[in-house]
């Protein structure tokens, strides 16, 4: 990881609310390095860049401390420098690219089901080049260093580090292995010196995360274009922690985002920064087509309190024709962190995050009528059904 300190102006956009930056602390020395950052198996999952080993560190997000460590025995850490996810596969990008000489640029993909069932996992190749570079010349700053990508349906969206002109190229190839021509889907002009992104399904929100030439951290929210990435203007998220070479961004699936910040220290300037983690909420409203309020039953229902067997359906919520208690069953195994109503302009109405939430429940409140998205939080997805009360 290579900075250069110098005079940097970032134009700012829209306002995005958002709650004020917490930082929760230090990380451990052995992720001192930290560039990448997902949330899977009910913890944050890291890993150092270039020089580190070939491993990925499990960090509990109150504590902050190792939980596990897994490592990827048939490959190396060239430069490893973002880590990504979809529902069946970790997706570990090995294109850390400063001087733009590398040939040999890669993702590393290592199932989900291999990775939560043993501590040494093999991962699968996907190779790929960009189609627009022709010249691998080491000029000393390069514009196809990369420290970014995410899933987008079938594809995987890279996203340049531009060290000349601070710009960001977005590249999509596919996630099969093999190799492949990333091809060129959008961009965005001075933005900075982009070293993550997360793309939040459930909002279509990209956010991403970098910093300028002078070591400041930003954070831009992006409306997803599948089309062409940037094909609107950002949002700024607020990041008030000082000098920090902030490397991974994520979220939990229940409204926090998290990022780490890579130790870094200079002497001339006189700079310091520990590998720390933070953490910020933003006031997203999840997009919905509201569905047509269905008219009152006129023959008998079905049986007000079905168990998870007579349905299927993973997701029933209804209202107890006897105690006129809106009640929901969810019929999954998935580990459950918590569930929330909202309405159709996106505010929340009601909602529960407890170590134990249960499959089975009562809303404890009164809601009024209207058309509610009665949404679920597992450990790496989300469910959501639209419901009526009237």
């Amino acid at each position: 990881m290579r900075i250069v300190l110098g005079l940097y102006f970032l134009f700012t956009n829209i306002a995005l609310a958002q709650s004020p930056i917490v930082e929760l602390g230090t990380l451990p020395p052995e992720v001192s390095e930290t560039s990448g950052l997902i949330f899977f198996n009910g913890h944050l999952i890291t890993h150092n860049d270039s020089g580190g080993t070939a491993t990925l560190f499990e960090i509990d997000t109150l504590t902050r401390e190792i939980q596990r460590t897994v490592s990827v025995s048939n490959v190396t850490n060239t430069d490893w420098e973002a880590v990504t996810q979809d529902e069946n596969f970790i997706y570990i990008g090995d294109f850390g690219n400063n001087l733009g000489t590398r040939q040999d640029l890669a993702v590393y993909r290592v199932a989900k089901a291999d990775y939560l069932n043993s501590d040494s996992v093999e991962a699968e190749t996907i190779s790929f080049t960009y189609e627009d570079q022709t010249d691998f010349t080491d000029t000393g700053n390069s514009d196809w260093d990369a420290e970014a990508f995410f899933v987008l349906e079938n594809e995987l969206i890279i996203l340049t580090k531009q060290w000349k002109s601070q710009g960001c190229v977005a590249y999509a190839l596919p996630k099969d292995t093999g190799s492949h021509i990333a091809t060129r889907r959008g961009a965005v002009e001075t933005i900075g010196l982009v070293t993550d992104a997360d793309y939040n399904t459930e909002t279509g929100n990209l956010t991403v995360l970098g910093y300028s030439r002078f070591l400041m951290p930003f954070a831009k929210v992006y409306p997803l274009d599948a089309t062409r990435i940037f094909g609107e203007t950002g949002s700024d998220v607020t990041i008030t922690i000082g000098l920090a070479q902030v490397e991974g961004l994520t979220h939990d699936g229940i409204g926090n985002y998290f990022f780490s910040s890579e130790f870094f220290s200079r002497q001339s300037p006189n700079v310091t920064s520990e590998s720390r983690l933070f953490k910020f909420r933003l006031d997203e409203e999840v997009p919905s087509e509201p569905e047509p309020e269905p008219e009152p039953e006129t023959e008998p229902g079905p049986n007000p309190n079905p168990s998870p067997d007579e349905n299927e359906e993973e997701l029933q919520i209804f209202k107890d024709q006897g105690t006129g208690e809106i009640r929901y069953l969810i019929n999954s195994d998935n580990t459950i962190y918590g569930t929330r109503i909202y309405d159709v302009n996106g505010k929340t109405i009601w909602e529960q995050f407890t170590n134990t939430v249960s499959k089975e429940g009562v809303i404890s409140q009164p809601i009024s009528t209207a058309i509610y998205y009665f949404v679920v939080y597992f450990d790496n997805a989300i469910s959501s059904k639209a419901f009526a009360v009237y």
